[in-house]
């Protein structure tokens, strides 16, 4: 990561609050939204599509793909762009060098740097009373899921596959975001203790490990809809390397929505966690309700669609 970029803190006070913003990171577009701020979003990522109208904003490239259009991003004239940790040092000096005040926030897919990102763009925005009642919801549920999981045994944990949405056998290791939310919902990653950030394993070598559980994901570009999440589950249980594996023995093989990782929702993605690791302690538990009551409280929306896959 560049040295030069600065932190969250140092930048809010001089773009406070903005009227034009380019947002490059979907967790941090979805939080500016829900603060108040989809009508100061004047261009955005290609990931940034919730919630609805955050895709009819100009997209800009992808920060994932190192694709993002530095001159679409200038001609949009910003006050400020706000962009993940995963920014190309190139990319933010050519914006730095056009005199934009770069705003970098770290992942939202775990809860304490989702809440210290819900406290910044707050204070960004000038809405710290909605980014507290925010902080209070997702600290809530996030609370419930430890209360339950937090005195459990290594044996009693069950053994976690996580393959990422953007490549076949790309997992994650110790310390990742994926790694921490498998952890507070009583999971072992299995590559925890081999593994650090993001890395192509094989088949084989998710066999020799012998998963209890897998989870993946969607990309968040796909629709919300039963038949692409089954797609991905049923792909999973295909594979010829993973049919002796107790996951797909059992078909305890899950796929969400990408976006349900990402942001204030993620607190529904820690419920489906703790249901599909630990269905007797999370019985009383409907993660599908809380995203209801997530998204109607915060966002003013009733969304159909399917986030989950089987959700039990």
């Amino acid at each position: 990561m560049n040295d030069k970029i600065l932190e969250t803190s140092e930048v809010v006070r001089t773009v406070h609050p903005p009227s034009r913003i380019v947002s490059l990171t979907p967790s941090a577009s979805e939080l500016i939204c829900l603060l108040g701020g989809i009508d100061e979003i004047v261009g955005r990522d290609d990931h940034s599509s919730f919630p609805p109208g955050l895709d009819e904003k100009p997209p800009l490239g992808s920060g994932i793909r190192n694709t993002i259009n530095v001159e679409g991003v200038l001609d949009l004239d910003p006050d400020v762009v706000v962009a993940g940790r995963h920014i190309a040092p190139e990319t933010f000096e050519k914006i730095e060098s056009a005199g934009v005040p770069v705003v970098v926030v770290g992942t939202c897919c775990e809860v304490e740097s989702l809440i210290r990102n819900v406290r910044a763009l707050g204070e960004m925005m000038d809405a710290n009373e909605k980014a507290e009642e925010l902080v209070d919801f997702v600290q809530r549920y996030a609370n419930l899921v430890l209360s339950r999981t937090k005195d459990l045994e290594i044996d009693d944990k069950p053994r976690v596959y996580h393959e990422c949405a953007f490549g076949k056998y790309k997992t994650t290791g110790a310390g990742t975001a994926a790694d921490l939310c498998i952890a507070l919902a009583g999971g072992a990653n299995i590559a925890a203790d081999e593994l650090s950030d993001k890395q192509i394993v094989s088949g084989d070598w998710v066999a020799e490990k012998n998963p209890n559980i897998i989870i993946s994901q969607v990309s968040s570009l796909v629709r919300p809809a039963e038949e692409a999440l089954r797609k991905k589950r049923d792909e999973i249980l295909s594979r010829p390397e993973l049919k002796k594996t107790d996951a797909v023995r059992t078909g305890k093989v899950h796929v969400s929505h990408l976006s349900l990782r990402r942001g204030p929702r993620s607190v529904g993605y820690l419920l489906y966690l703790g249901r599909w690791f630990h269905p007797d302690l999370f019985e009383d538990v409907d993660p599908a309700a809380v995203e209801q009551e997530l998204l109607q409280k915060f966002y003013g929306l009733s969304l159909d669609g399917i986030w989950a896959y089987p959700e039990i």
